[in-house]
């Protein structure tokens, strides 16, 4: 008898009908976590993010990664040089919680923080033909400096929502458009109910309708303090009436989360991965919306995927959905502690076409046009399933049947148990038949040793298990620097596991809270009052003591307290003074004008200044730089050469 399409090859017919699959799992690619990315064709660019335990005080520009979804192989872009001697180069400072949008051939990147730097709100922009960076200068009323925020595309429009603003302190709910075209910031007045103050949300373009799901928001407002929540109502915003839609409550929610991946396909959305710290809990789970009904659904897709993470990235390759990058809890210290994180460097495919033989160059198909995979192919994955003959298949069938490299990983993910390869080529019929093209052709492919083995049928040697090695060609010296995706086993194992010691950003540090020295001022104001009576009591006890160690001693505390009065004066005045030019950014950023962040030689400077002031107010200037010459002429006189008498 005959067997049908699905009795060929799947045993489960409901795989046959394109059910999704993990595919390809790879290890050793960059270690980042809350980086940015996107496709530009079959290749992915990654930019920025960070790994616990990098030096990142130290400013550097931000590092270039870039995944070949056809050989699967990691490459990173060498620094970029400054085109003049003693002018820095226009690249992005490291940075992470930013956002990278595709418009033509250029790669739009904005926001994001740094720990030396703070956040920015400067646009830059990224060939991707001539890997070269530029600023361009743009118009109207720009965003304020944030990370955290999220960005989509429609046309040659990016579309920026919420985030956690650095100035104003706090989340943002505002939605800006920068119109490509002519470089113009737009602030939009939003109609409707619109959605909540919110950070490491997810925002994704179906049509002309953005679609916003997760995020960190505030029970109590755009303020951020101890009490989170995670919203899992998804919001919809029309960029055609600039308007918020009031949207019909769904029967079946995901968990609220944040630091999550959405990303779009056929019409709907799919999300995957975040953290809920309410629930203290990290997710891989991967669920579909369907903007038509408004429903979600679970997805269980087949194969091995990743483990519960957060703060990945996610690209669409064709078909297939190209995920790498993130952190999770450490599997020593189990899933309890949030702070016990381990940063990721391994890679993951989703495959939403289950054929193979395509690989990442064929063009994705219309949904209603994909039925599964071919008849063909399948026919190909029964002919290898069962070790079938193949000399009496036609030549072009029958030269394919020799699997590019990463076609084993997706063999192998298949619900059957695979066969060994084929058996040796005929060498009567199989290369009588092929050209001296496809024989050099094949011969790249398998290796010189294993080529003669094929073609001839038999081996002088025993036939070893381990794989052939390529000798690898003479390159440009001045190539980026590829990156294997294997990682090499160390000689010096690790025997005992040792937690590694993780950064905490207190923003996002539950059990240090939150200072607010404001706050904390008038909170514990009661304790200036108790602190001048003591002051007072030291020195009535410091008359009655005429002399002794008990003087010396209650003169010595009393001069504590005056020090800790004076640096309380001190920082005050300087709360103060942080506060105002704090006031006049906020008021400049609000007309249009871009904030300039002070350096710190800058604020030392200031801090000189009003040094200076200070003393000649008080009329001890003169006595100041008298011992501060004094002072210097004895470090000068060190230096001086001795005399001879």
């Amino acid at each position: 008898g005959f067997l049908n399409r699905e009795q060929m090859i799947y045993p489960n017919p409901a795989v046959a009908q394109g059910m999704l699959r993990w595919t390809v799992h790879l290890e050793g690619g960059p270690r980042r976590v809350n980086h940015a990315a996107v496709a530009v064709g079959h290749r992915v660019y990654s930019f920025g993010g960070y790994c616990s335990g990098e030096d990142y005080e130290t400013l550097r520009q931000i590092d270039v990664h870039i995944f070949n979804a056809v050989s699967l192989r990691w490459t990173k872009l060498p620094p970029v040089r400054p085109a003049t001697r003693g002018q820095a180069p226009v690249v992005p400072y490291m940075r992470y919680g930013h956002s990278t949008v595709l418009i033509d051939d250029t790669v739009f990147l904005w926001g994001g923080r740094n720990d030396t730097e703070g956040a920015c709100n400067v646009l830059y922009a990224f060939d991707v033909n001539t890997h070269k960076w530029s600023t361009p200068r743009v118009a109207g009323t720009v965003p304020g400096a944030r990370d955290g925020h999220s960005a989509c595309v429609l046309g040659k429009t990016m579309y920026i929502f919420g985030g956690y603003e650095q100035l104003a302190d706090c989340f943002s709910n505002d939605i800006h458009k920068l119109d490509t075209s002519t470089m113009t910031w737009t602030l939009i007045c939003t109609k409707g109910n619109p959605a909540r103050w919110r950070d490491f949300h997810s925002a994704t373009m179906l049509g002309s309708h953005m679609y916003v799901f997760g995020g960190r928001a505030d029970r109590f407002g755009p303020f951020h303090s101890n009490n989170e929540i995670y919203c899992n109502r998804i919001r919809v915003f029309d960029t055609r009436t600039e308007a918020w839609l009031d949207c019909p409550p769904t029967p079946v929610l995901p968990e609220g989360r944040r630091s999550h991946s959405a990303f779009g396909y056929n019409g709907e959305l799919y999300i995957f991965g975040g953290y809920n710290a309410r629930l203290n809990r990290h997710f891989h789970d991967l669920w579909k919306f369907n903007p038509v009904s408004f429903t979600w659904k679970k997805i269980e897709p087949k194969g091995k995927g990743p483990c519960p993470r957060r703060r990945q990235c996610c690209c669409i390759v064709g078909d297939k959905i190209v995920l790498f990058g993130g952190t999770s809890p450490s599997p020593e210290e189990g899933l309890g502690d949030e702070f016990d994180l381990i940063d990721h460097s391994d890679l993951h495919i989703l495959d939403f076409r289950l054929d193979p033989f395509l690989g990442f160059d064929h063009l994705p198909l219309p949904h209603s046009s994909f039925k599964g995979p071919s008849l063909k192919t399948l026919c190909k994955l029964a002919v290898i399933q069962y070790n079938l003959d193949q000399s009496c298949l036609p030549h072009d069938i029958r030269r394919k049947f020799l699997p590019p490299p990463f076609l084993s990983l997706l063999v192998s993910s298949l619900p059957l148990p695979i066969s060994p390869p084929p058996a040796p080529l005929d060498p009567g019929l199989g290369t009588s038949h092929m050209s001296f093209e496809e024989l050099l052709e094949l011969q790249s492919q398998v290796g010189t040793k294993t080529y003669k083995q094929l073609v001839t049928g038999n081996s002088t040697k025993k036939q070893s298990s381990r794989p052939p090695v390529q000798k690898a060609c003479v390159a440009d010296k001045h190539r980026p620097l590829e990156m294997s995706a294997k990682v090499r086993v160390p000689f010096l194992r690790q025997v005992v596991p040792v937690s590694k010691k993780v950064a905490r950003d207190p923003r996002f540090d539950d059990l240090s809270g939150e200072y607010n020295p404001e706050v904390f001022d008038k909170t514990y104001q009661f304790l200036n009052d108790i602190r001048a009576r003591e002051k007072d009591l030291v020195k009535r006890q410091l008359k009655k003591r005429r002399s002794g160690e008990e003087r010396e001693r209650l003169k010595q505390l009393l001069q504590q307290v005056e020090r800790q009065e004076m640096a309380q004066q001190e920082r005050k005045r300087q709360q103060e003074l942080h506060l105002a030019l704090k006031q006049e950014r906020r008021a400049q950023a609000q007309q249009g004008h871009r904030p300039y962040f002070l350096k710190k030689s800058e604020q030392r400077q200031l801090v000189l200044a009003e040094k200076f002031k200070e003393l000649k107010r008080s009329k001890k200037l003169e006595s100041f730089l008298s011992r501060k010459r004094r002072r210097n002429a004895g470090k000068d006189r060190r230096h001086l050469p001795l005399s001879k008498e």
